[in-house]
């Protein structure tokens, strides 16, 4: 990795067990032993250019796991395995990470608006990764259904690492079909 990718994929890894506010530059850099002056000469707006590079980083990445838990299965097994990225992500860094997304997006109202729109960019994305599945899978609303279900996946995230308790994501797949038959 050059110096640029270090500092995305760092600042992307610190703002899943962070957040936003929790993620220094100096604690970035110190991290990957390189000057401030190399955090300017790639990205010269500072602090919130790095975030968007790093959402988006941490956007692809997620959306890589979440194809591979796709590929190949119908809807509701395909939605179920999506589910299991999340359970394995909490599990693995015991509780520590976020979505990459959520983790800045809940600062958003006190944050840069390149920065919201970043996150609004990335969510979509994945929301029309999603519908594109559902579609050819045969769902019908294929659109609004993967809206639902994000929603519904996120906020089961949200209350596991909340909670400390896996339950509230396992639980989304109660109402997979639910939502596919709707």
């Amino acid at each position: 990795m050059n110096t640029r990718e270090k500092l995305v994929s760092t600042t992307s890894k610190l703002i899943r067990k962070k957040g936003y506010f929790g993620t220094g530059i100096n604690e970035i850099l110190k991290s990957i032993e390189v000057p401030k002056g190399s955090l300017y000469h790639h990205f010269p707006q500072g602090k919130d250019e790095l975030i968007q590079a790093a959402i988006l980083y941490g956007g692809e990445a997620m959306m890589q796991k979440y194809g591979e838990a796709l590929r190949g299965k119908e809807a509701e097994e395909g939605l179920s395995a999506m589910v299991d990225v999340m359970v394995n992500e909490l599990r693995n860094s015991d509780f520590e990470d976020a979505c990459p997304i959520a983790a800045v997006a809940l600062a958003s109202g006190v944050i840069d608006e390149k920065i919201r729109k970043t996150c609004d960019r990335v969510f979509k994305g994945w929301q029309s990764s999603l519908s594109g599945y559902l579609e050819r899978r045969g769902v019908t609303n294929a659109q609004e259904k993967a809206n639902e279900l994000y929603a519904m996946f996120e906020g089961g995230y949200v209350l596991s690492k909340a909670h400390r308790d896996l339950n509230y994501l396992e639980m989304q797949k109660k109402f997979i079909k639910v939502i596919l038959e709707a």
